[in-house]
């Protein structure tokens, strides 16, 4: 089933390499059939195909930093008359965190110990 998925780049002004690497890491996955750069300020990647939305949206990330999946939905291109549906699911919207990563390390109880000071008594059976 082909479908089309929207993903947002966080591109520098208007930088063609980072454009050009995301066409590239785009076209580059398996059953894409085209690709385009669209929104207002030319942000958001286009691709239309059967393709994995969350593997290419990794590998953008992975590549070019900060990549939101936007949207996935049926191409536009095979429009078919069905009956609304009660309740139009509404498009998933991933946020994505920043760039760097944070691991929680579990906490851990530490036992403890009660030191004293024995300077001042006399517990030797030497002296």
């Amino acid at each position: 089933m082909k479908q089309k998925v929207v993903i947002r780049l966080s591109l520098n002004g208007n930088d063609q390499k980072c454009r050009t690497k995301a066409f590239k890491i785009a076209v580059s996955q398996s059953g894409v059939e085209s690709a385009a750069i669209t929104g207002d300020g030319k942000n958001q990647l286009e691709v239309v195909g059967e393709v994995d939305a969350a593997i290419l949206t990794s590998l953008l990330r992975k590549n070019l930093g900060q990549a939101d999946l936007v949207s996935v939905g049926p191409a536009g291109g095979d429009k078919k008359p069905a009956a609304p549906a009660p309740a139009p699911a509404a498009a998933a919207v991933v946020q994505s965190q920043p760039g760097s990563y944070y691991y929680a390390y579990p906490s851990y109880q530490y036992p403890v110990y009660q030191v004293t000071d024995s300077y001042g008594q006399s517990n030797c059976s030497i002296m």
